[in-house]
């Protein structure tokens, strides 16, 4: 399965003057295409991780410090417990206000913190990844005559860089492993997408170098590198010296 494929099992894509409703549709399939994508990325390191292939068993439940939750993307054994765990968000649309991506980036942000206490409190060992996936046009909206100005997408990445970023058990159980935003054009034929690491980038306007290519350049990384970066980082938590 191909991030293209995701695209496609999620549409149709409502007009972005489109119903509210017909948005938060298209969110909900986005995501769960999404969360396919990841398992299916992450299987043949990490077997048995949900969803399945079929897209059955998405949201599978995972158990934290208040409960059993679900999980877009779900890695767990009867050692371990949850050992990885990936939260999938999206920023599909422009508000219609303000005509930036970023009326809803504090909502995940805090999503996220909750999400992250919640599972660190019981399993402070697992490792949890944060994928924000958002249209490349919202590197276009900054104003590169002002200092003072953000594009959307790096507005998001300044609301999401103190996310991440734990590196040991024993850090906050507010933070996740490490947060990417994805940048894709859904427009393209075949669609790409690109990420970018939150606590690296820092560009304010215009897109960032390596987001125009097929080719990652100056920190982007692809799907498959990023499925090799979230196993690193877990083989970093479990490894015993």
């Amino acid at each position: 399965m191909f991030f293209g494929d995701a695209l496609i099992a999620a549409e149709p894509r409502p007009s972005p003057t489109g119903a509210q409703a017909d948005k938060k549709n298209y969110a909900q399939r986005l995501s769960e295409a999404l969360a396919v994508l990841f398992a299916n990325g992450l299987r043949p390191n990490f077997p048995g991780t949900l969803p399945l292939p079929d897209g059955t068993r998405h949201e599978s439940r995972a158990r934290t410090g208040k409960g059993v939750k679900k999980l877009d993307v779900n890695y767990s054994t009867p050692e371990l417990g949850l050992a990885l765990g990936i939260s999938i968000k999206t920023l599909n649309f422009r508000d219609g206000g303000s005509k930036r991506y970023t009326k809803n980036a504090t909502r995940i942000d805090n999503e996220l913190r909750a999400e992250a206490m919640d599972y660190h409190k019981r399993q402070p060992y697992s490792v949890l990844v944060g994928v924000v996936f958002v249209p490349i046009d919202s590197c276009d909206d900054g104003n590169p005559k002002r200092t003072s100005s953000r594009s959307s997408y790096a507005q998001i990445i300044n609301v999401l860089k103190h996310r991440a970023g734990r590196r040991g058990p024993d850090d906050p159980s507010e933070l996740f492993e490490s947060i990417h935003v994805g940048l894709y054009d859904h427009k393209a034929t075949p669609a790409n997408v690109l990420f970018f690491d939150v606590m690296h980038e820092r560009t304010r306007t215009g897109r960032p170098p390596g987001a125009n290519r097929d080719r990652p350049a100056a920190g982007a990384r692809t799907l498959e590198e990023l499925y090799k970066e979230i196993a690193r980082t877990y083989d970093e938590r479990n490894t015993i010296d």
